[in-house]
């Protein structure tokens, strides 16, 4: 019961005679090699403000914390001199 009907069946290939063959114009992708020199510059551009905004939070970050040490150590400080 698997038989397969012929409308199915795979055609031979044709061969394309080369006077027309000659006048075909693309058709064929061929994958770039190097990336584009403005989107690889746009990329160097965005990582370095990825890394710009990285750094500025991790210096907010530091200022934060060392603002909420100081103001634990007044707390501290106020409560003994109580």
């Amino acid at each position: 019961m698997s038989r397969r009907s012929p409308s199915f069946a795979p055609r031979a290939f044709q061969t394309i005679d080369a006077r027309v063959l000659s006048a075909v114009i693309g058709g064929r992708f061929s994958p770039r090699t190097t990336l584009d020199p403005v989107l690889l510059q746009g990329m160097q551009e965005l990582a370095k403000a990825i890394a710009s905004v990285g750094q500025n939070m991790a210096a907010a970050k530091q200022s934060s914390s060392s603002q909420m040490m100081q103001m634990m150590q007044q707390m501290m400080q106020s409560r003994r001199g109580h």
